[in-house]
């Protein structure tokens, strides 16, 4: 099966605030948080901290990273991209630095100003097109989630997926927002991060029971 699967960023990555600031605080640079124009400085100073995204992110993503492996062990070919509050629409192979940037617990205004200024919206639309899946699975907050389904701001980019089968890992309120009901979706109603790391797991471990 062709699958896409969509994530966010995780505050938990490889290298800590601790490994890192010796370095910046030799280059008289303050930590990288939401300053993604200042990427080049960086790159530069902590070039031996920069690892793919998925090697990088830490934490809950190891819970989607897991579901990613065991889909490709399947056999399907899964399309994984990130959400990410620093860099905008990534891919788990995209290089980056450690960072603190986050759009948890953020007013929507804050979050639509970064989200407009990455063009996240935009990006992803632009790599749908003209694609096709028979899977979608999407595990977003709905801090990440607001930057590519707001409909105040006539953001939808479930209208604009083509995807035969969509299941969606979220609150009751995310639910609620996307309506229903639809025939291909499935909504796995999570409470907390705890909740969905713990639900995750268990979808991956039904998929592996299913691949044995």
């Amino acid at each position: 099966m062709r699958i896409l699967l969509l994530t966010s960023c995780v505050r938990s990555k490889k290298y800590r605030i601790s490994d890192i600031k010796s370095v910046l605080d030799e280059h008289h640079l303050p930590l990288p948080m939401c300053d993604v124009e200042n990427e080049e400085k960086y790159r530069e100073v902590l070039k031996n901290f920069i690892l793919p995204a998925n090697k990088m992110y830490q934490g809950s993503f190891n819970f989607v990273k897991e579901l990613a492996n065991q889909l490709r062990r399947r056999g399907d070919d899964v399309d994984f991209f990130i959400i990410s509050a620093r860099y905008g629409l990534i891919n788990e192979s995209t290089s980056i630095i450690p960072y603190e940037c986050t759009f948890r617990r953020l007013k929507k205004g804050e979050i639509r100003k970064q989200a407009e200024k990455l063009k996240i919206y935009e990006n992803l639309i632009r790599v749908l097109k003209g694609q096709n899946y028979d899977q979608t699975i999407i595990v977003l907050g709905e801090d990440y989630l607001l930057t590519v389904f707001d409909k105040a701001e006539g953001k939808n980019f479930f209208q604009k997926l083509k995807s035969r089968e969509l299941i969606v890992f979220g609150s009751s309120e995310s639910k609620d927002q996307i309506g229903g009901p639809q025939e291909n979706l499935r909504f796995v109603q999570v409470r907390g991060l705890g909740d969905r790391n713990k639900r995750l797991k268990e979808f991956t471990r039904k998929l592996m029971q299913c691949n044995s």
